[in-house]
C-alpha cells in the first residue's frame, strides 16, 4: 500500500512536473514568438523607416540635381542674355557711332553744305512761285467777286421790282378789302335801319289796331293815344333826322378814312423811293470804292510781281554766275589734282628708285659689317686658310639669310602699308557712299516738296533710280526752272 501510494505520489509529482515544465515551456513559447514578433515589427518599421530616409534622400538629391540644373540654366541664360546685351550695346553704338560720323560729314562736306543752300534756295523759289499764284488766285477770286456782286445787284433790283410790283397788288388787294368791307359795314347798317323801322310799323299797326279797338270804349284813352301817336311821330320825326345825321356821319368817316389811306400811300411811296434813291446812291458809291479798290489792287500787284520777277532773275543770274565760278573751279581742281598726281608718281618712282640704291648699298655694307663682326669674334685672323675660307663662306650664307629675313620683313611693311592704303581707301569710299547717301537721303526728303524748283545742277540722271522723277530728255529741264 504503502509502495503504491508512493507510486502514485511520485506519478503525480511526476506529472505535475512535467505539467510544469510544458507551462514553462510555453510560456518561453510565448515570450520568444512575442519577442520574434516584436523584433520582426522593429525591423519592418527600420525597414520602413531607412526606406522613408533613402526616398527622401533621393527626393533631396534630385531636388538638389534640379537646382544645379535649374541654376545652370539661369547662368547660361544670363551669359547669353549678357552677350545679347552686349551685342546690343555693340549695335547700338556702331548705329550711334555711324549717325555721329554721318552727321559730322553732313555737316563738314561742302558738297553736302552746298545742296543744302540749293534746297533753301529753291524753297525761297517756291515761295516766290507760290506768292506770285497767291496773288494771281486772289486777283481771280476779286474778278469773280465783284462779277458775283454785280449780278447780286442785279438779282436784288430784280427782286426789288418784282416785290414793287407784288406790294402795289397787294396794296390794291387791301384797299379792294377794305372798300368791301365798309360797303358790307353799311350794308349791315342799312340792314339795320330797315330791320328797327319795320318793327315800328309793326309796332304802330299794334297801336293802331289796339287804339281801335278801344276808341269806342274809352274816349279818353282815345285821347291819350292821339297823345301817343303823336309823341310817336315826334319820335319818328327824331329818328328820320338822327338817321339822317348818322348817315352824313359815316359819310364823312368813309372820306376821312379814304384820305388816310391815300395819305399813307403817298408816305409809303415818297419812303420807297427815298429808299430806291438812297440804295441807288450807296450802290453808285460802292462801285466808285470797288473800282478804286480794283485798281489800287492791281497796280499794287503789278508792282509786287515786277520786283518778284526781278528777285527771281537776279536770283537765276546769281546761280548761273555760282554754278560757272564752280565748274570753273572743278575744271581748276582736277587740272590741279592730275598735276599733283603726276608730280607724285613722278616723285614715287624717284623715291623707289633712290631707295633701292640705299638699300643695295645697305645691304652691302650690313654685310661686310657684319662679316667683320663674327670674324672679329671666332678669331678667323689666328685659323688656317682652309678654315678661314670655309667660315667666310659660312659668314656670306648666314649673311645672305639675314639679308633674305630683311626683305621679307621690308616685304611684310610694304604689305601692310598697302593694306593701311586700301583700308584708308576703302574708308574714303565708304566715307564718299554715306555721302551720296545723304545726299539721296535730303533729296528724298524734299523731292516732293519741291519737285519742278531744283536749280539747274542739283538732280543727276542716275538719281531716278531713287526719286521718282519726271521722264524728259533734258536733264536741265528735270532740275527744274
Amino acid at each position: 500500500m504503502v509502495s503504491n501510494y508512493s507510486a502514485n505520489q511520485k506519478q503525480r509529482q511526476l506529472k505535475q512536473s512535467a505539467f510544469c515544465r510544458a507551462v514553462e515551456s510555453n510560456r518561453l513559447n510565448a515570450n520568444f514568438q512575442k519577442d520574434l514578433d516584436q523584433i520582426q515589427r522593429n525591423s519592418l518599421e527600420q525597414w520602413k523607416r531607412q526606406e522613408a530616409e533613402q526616398q527622401a534622400r533621393q527626393r533631396e538629391q534630385e531636388l538638389q540635381q534640379k537646382r544645379k540644373d535649374a541654376e545652370t540654366l539661369r547662368r547660361q541664360q544670363l551669359l547669353r542674355d549678357q552677350e545679347q546685351t552686349q551685342l546690343l550695346h555693340e549695335v547700338n553704338r556702331q548705329k550711334i557711332n555711324e549717325a555721329k560720323q554721318r552727321q559730322q560729314l553732313r555737316e563738314s562736306n561742302q558738297e553736302l553744305r552746298e545742296l543744302e543752300s540749293k534746297l533753301r534756295a529753291a524753297y525761297v523759289a517756291k515761295g516766290i512761285a507760290a506768292q506770285l499764284a497767291e496773288a494771281e488766285l486772289r486777283k481771280n477770286a476779286e474778278r469773280i467777286q465783284v462779277c458775283k456782286e454785280k449780278r447780286e445787284f442785279e438779282e436784288a433790283q430784280q427782286a426789288n421790282v418784282e416785290y414793287m410790283k407784288s406790294k402795289q397788288i397787294a396794296d390794291a388787294n387791301e384797299k379792294l378789302l377794305f372798300r368791301s368791307v365798309l360797303l358790307e359795314q353799311i350794308k349791315e347798317a342799312r340792314y339795320a335801319k330797315k330791320c328797327m323801322y319795320e318793327e315800328f310799323l309793326k309796332e304802330k299797326m299794334h297801336l293802331d289796331a289796339v287804339v281801335k279797338k278801344i276808341q269806342d270804349e274809352h274816349l279818353e284813352e282815345i285821347q291819350r293815344k292821339l297823345e301817343q301817336q303823336n309823341c310817336t311821330r315826334q319820335e319818328m320825326e327824331y329818328f328820320q333826322e338822327a338817321k339822317k345825321t348818322w348817315k352824313a356821319r359815316q359819310e364823312l368817316l368813309a372820306q376821312e378814312e379814304n384820305d388816310r389811306i391815300r395819305k399813307y400811300r403817298e408816305e409809303k411811296d415818297r419812303l420807297k423811293a427815298k429808299e430806291i434813291e438812297q440804295k441807288a446812291e450807296m450802290d453808285r458809291k460802292r462801285e466808285e470804292r470797288n473800282d478804286a479798290m480794283i485798281g489800287k489792287l492791281e497796280q499794287e500787284t503789278m508792282e509786287k510781281r515786277k520786283r518778284e520777277e526781278m528777285l527771281q532773275e537776279l536770283y537765276i543770274a546769281e546761280t548761273e554766275e555760282k554754278d560757272e565760278l564752280k565748274r570753273i573751279k572743278d575744271l581748276e581742281e582736277n587740272v590741279r589734282k592730275r598735276i599733283a598726281i603726276r608730280l607724285a608718281l613722278e616723285s614715287q618712282l624717284m623715291e623707289i628708285k633712290c631707295q633701292k640704291e640705299v638699300e643695295a648699298e645697305e645691304e652691302k655694307r650690313f654685310q661686310a659689317e657684319q662679316i667683320k663682326v663674327w670674324a672679329a669674334n671666332d678669331r678667323i685672323d689666328i685659323m688656317t686658310n682652309e678654315k678661314r675660307r670655309r667660315k667666310m663662306i659660312e659668314y656670306r650664307q648666314n649673311v645672305q639669310v639675314l639679308l633674305e629675313k630683311r626683305r621679307k620683313q621690308r616685304i611684310e611693311d610694304v604689305k601692310l602699308a598697302v593694306q593701311q592704303e586700301n583700308l584708308q581707301r576703302e574708308e574714303e569710299k565708304r566715307r564718299h557712299l554715306i555721302i551720296e547717301e545723304e545726299r539721296i537721303k535730303l533729296l528724298k526728303e524734299h523731292a516732293t516738296a519741291l519737285l519742278g524748283f531744283f536749280p539747274p545742277g542739283v538732280l543727276r540722271e542716275s538719281d531716278r533710280e531713287f526719286i521718282p522723277l519726271p521722264k524728259q530728255n533734258d536733264p536741265k529741264k528735270t532740275s527744274g526752272k
